[in-house]
């Protein structure tokens, strides 16, 4: 396939070598999802391959599309001999919070962006309780300006800044008063602790036309059934909580903020800070 866009030719390169590690079968089964693709979900495979890629490149050995029971999650990983199957979903801001004002696109937008993800959190979440091995949920912002704070706020209630500037979370937290907070409240009472965690992404043209991004963030559960160990993703950074003595869940964040890596046809994962400023 051939485009004059170099960044459309990198990501095509990218997504051939990722589905030229599927299994035949799972090749098959590919081809006849995109031949049955309309536009509401065009973009799934693509995102689904993007995961399994870039989980097989940290030597994760995924599984694309695997069997368990009468269920097929979209891969299955291993961390050492650990499994754990992971579902990819994208979204996006809510239609009914985006605005036009004097000419300029915007958003006004009340909580329901991160309503919306953790709704769907929540139904795969339920779905896939009955696995036989612990869950990772992968969010793709896709569009409209909805990003990571979107998905702090579904998980937690409220942004991980906001979260460190007020010493942490308390276990009562969110009982009446918050419609948000998908793990909450934390410690041993927290909800869905078969889900080890949930890395949220955003795929996205570097500015300098060179190809595309990948930024994502792991955000652990603060109590998993099976916890997920730290630095499974590469670089990426990690968030997790730690319980102080007043009985505060205080996020505690690693990595380098703003870093991404390469996904283009290069088999070498390259890494770097990225801004507006100094894209590359």
């Amino acid at each position: 396939m051939n485009s004059p866009n170099r960044a459309a030719w990198e990501t095509i390169q990218f997504l051939e070598r990722a589905f030229a590690h599927l299994t035949p079968i799972a090749q098959r089964r590919a081809r006849r999802r995109l031949s049955k693709a309309d536009s509401r979900n065009v973009d799934a495979l693509p995102y689904e391959l993007l995961v399994f890629e870039v989980c097989r490149r940290f030597g994760l050995r995924p599984e694309f599309e695997p069997s368990s029971g009468e269920q097929t999650p979209d891969l299955r990983l291993f961390v050492a001999n650990q499994p754990y199957f992971a579902d990819v979903f994208l979204t996006n801001r809510p239609a009914k919070t985006l605005i036009n004002f004097q000419g300029f696109d915007g958003y006004e937008d009340s909580g329901e962006a991160a309503k919306k993800i953790a709704d769907t959190l929540a139904e795969k979440a339920a779905r896939y309780r009955r696995l036989d091995a612990p869950l990772l949920l992968f969010v793709a912002s896709v569009g409209h300006d909805v990003g990571m704070h979107d998905l702090e706020t579904a998980l937690y209630g409220t942004t991980i800044g906001e979260l460190s500037c007020a010493g942490g979370l308390r276990v009562d937290c969110h009982k009446d008063w918050h419609p948000h907070g998908l793990f909450c409240p934390p410690g041993r009472n927290a909800r869905h602790r078969h889900v080890s965690a949930v890395i949220g992404c955003d795929w996205f043209d570097s500015s300098a036309r060179t190809g595309r991004r990948l930024q994502c963030v792991v955000y652990h559960h603060w109590h998993p059934d099976v916890a997920l160990p730290m630095h499974t993703f590469g670089q990426f950074q990690d968030v997790h909580f730690l319980a102080n003595a007043s009985g505060q869940f205080a996020p505690a964040v690693t990595g380098t903020p703003n870093l991404v890596m390469s996904t283009t046809s290069d088999p070498e994962v390259n890494w770097g800070p990225y801004s507006t400023d100094r894209p590359w």
